[in-house]
């Protein structure tokens, strides 16, 4: 009876907790906890759950837009142009045709660079200044020079004419209109041997 006494409040607390006993009661409460139960700091299921969060949300937001790319920088091209215009080009061979005929020991030379035949103790005088045509005789020495005007770059214009005066090079203007006849008149009064004695 003693026994029965002891256990009757036990049996009692037992019935109004369903039948489980202490021992079991932790096991299932373990077992019927959801998922979520296991996300404990720094555990296996909280990393686990945290991965499958973000693959899900990178799903439904679908592909990873491109970036736009920085265009690649311009390549240095250098292309070929025209060494002279078409009339230039023109009154380049007319003059060659008469020193042929007049004087065929001299050259004519398009677009020279003045550093090319003319030397300066002055460093960097002669740069960027180019002779639009120039004659010379048979051992390449300078005769005459022949200059188109350009209103454009007045300032290299300046430097070109005074690089050629101080060189003590004959210089003749090509203007926009010219005659023929008196251009090769002012040349030939350069010209070495029979072409400038005909002349006179």
């Amino acid at each position: 009876m003693k026994t029965a006494t002891r256990l009757a409040p036990r049996l009692m607390r037992m019935a109004s907790r369903g039948g489980q006993t202490p021992a079991t009661e932790p096991a299932k409460a373990v077992a019927s906890a959801p998922e979520e139960s296991l996300r404990g700091s720094g555990s296996w299921a909280n990393e686990w759950a945290g991965a499958r969060a973000a693959i899900a949300r990178a799903a439904a937001a679908g592909p990873i837009p491109k970036r736009n790319a920085a265009p690649p920088p311009p390549e240095n091209i250098i292309r070929p142009r025209p060494l002279m215009s078409a009339r230039e080009i023109k009154l380049h061979n007319w003059i060659a045709d008469k020193l042929e005929v007049s004087c065929p020991d001299c050259s004519l030379h398009a677009g020279v660079a003045l550093e090319s035949f003319l030397v300066s103790e002055q460093p960097d005088a002669l740069d960027g200044l180019v002779a639009d045509m120039l004659i010379a005789d048979d051992r390449g020495t300078p005769l005459v020079t022949l200059i188109r005007d350009r209103k454009v770059d007045n300032d290299r214009q300046v430097r070109l004419l005074d690089a050629l005066i101080d060189a003590e090079l004959p210089v003749i203007d090509l203007p926009d209109k010219l005659s023929l006849s008196k251009l090769w008149a002012q040349i030939e009064q350069h010209l070495p041997g029979e072409a400038a004695v005909t002349q006179h």
